[in-house]
């Protein structure tokens, strides 16, 4: 199995078909055809359901599963040919996987010096769950994984950016406990709630170290909280998140209301160890430090 197959058969994908794809890659139709047969016998396994004439072609499960990996593999393919044949002077592709959370206006701030000095760098954001961010970072798809703790953080370096987002619960503006400045973790048993992905079964997670857990009644968990805000709004349960991931403006519907005692989630940005760095990575990373120690005027005002 050769990087070409896989762009051919990625590229199938994408333009769902055969004939759209050949004129993107500019090979024949038979020629690509065939790359698509032998990449098939070579694997031992069916990619695409050929039975529907006149449609698009539709992957198989084995053909969904080589797509997913397929993407991974050129893209740290095309990564590391762009480290590798990058010139001295630092520009390039800078990947950088993030969760939700007010942490982001720091690394915002330190992308903005970080170009300023450098224009030849193109940043390529992701937004994504911590799990995610993790994968990423373990696979070499991302430079930098922007992470609301807790998170296992063995196997990286990391600078901590934040601990002043205040854990809450986001509730309907009709909801009894929309009117109050805050909530004590005491009076929520049995309360409906939409909690982070994966947190109800990590001992070491928001829910748990918050003590919400003892309480709470999880009806669903959610990757980002943006879609989650509909289910809030239509009545399905609270939903439980930082602030800065909150959407509650004007016209949501929506009011955030902290938990008591105050739960800060602590907000880290983590690369993978011993793992060299391109130069726009090791630039970026400059560029953070000096906005966390405030070398820049004024970068860390409200």
């Amino acid at each position: 199995m050769e990087i070409k197959e896989l762009r051919y058969f990625v590229t199938v994908v994408q333009e769902e078909g055969i004939t759209a794809a050949a004129d993107v890659l500019r090979v024949s139709q038979p020629t690509l055809s065939r790359q698509i047969k032998d990449l098939e016998e070579s694997l031992g396994a069916r990619l695409f359901d050929r039975g529907n004439r006149g449609r698009a072609l539709e992957l198989t499960r084995e053909g969904r599963m080589l797509y997913r990996r397929a993407c991974e593999i050129i893209a740290l393919a095309d990564k590391a040919e762009a480290e590798i044949t990058t010139s001295e002077t630092v520009e390039g592709d800078l990947h950088i996987s993030a969760a939700q959370t007010c942490a982001m206006c720091v690394v915002a701030k330190a992308l903005t010096l970080l170009c300023e000095r450098h224009p030849g760098v193109t940043v390529h954001l992701q937004d994504a769950y911590s799990d995610d961010i993790i994968d990423r970072l373990n696979n070499g798809i991302t430079d930098f994984g922007l992470l609301a703790q807790p998170v296992d953080m063995s196997g990286f370096d990391y600078l901590d950016l934040s601990d002043r987002d205040p854990l809450g619960l986001v509730v309907r503006a009709d909801h009894p406990l929309a009117a109050r400045a805050n909530v004590d973790v005491a009076e929520l048993k049995g309360l409906r709630a939409i909690v982070p992905k994966g947190s109800i079964s990590r001992n070491d997670s928001l829910v748990q170290s918050s003590r919400l857990a003892e309480g709470l009644r999880v009806v669903g968990t959610m990757n980002l909280c943006h879609n989650a805000g509909y289910l809030v709004r239509e009545g399905f349960g609270a939903m439980l998140c930082p602030k800065s991931a909150a959407n509650v403006g004007e016209g949501s519907g929506l009011t955030f209301v902290p938990v008591s005692p105050e739960h800060a989630v602590r907000v880290s940005l983590a690369w993978k160890r011993n793992q060299p760095l391109s130069r726009q990575a090791e630039a970026f990373l400059t560029a953070l430090r000096e906005v966390i120690d405030g070398e820049r005027p004024n970068v860390l005002a409200d």
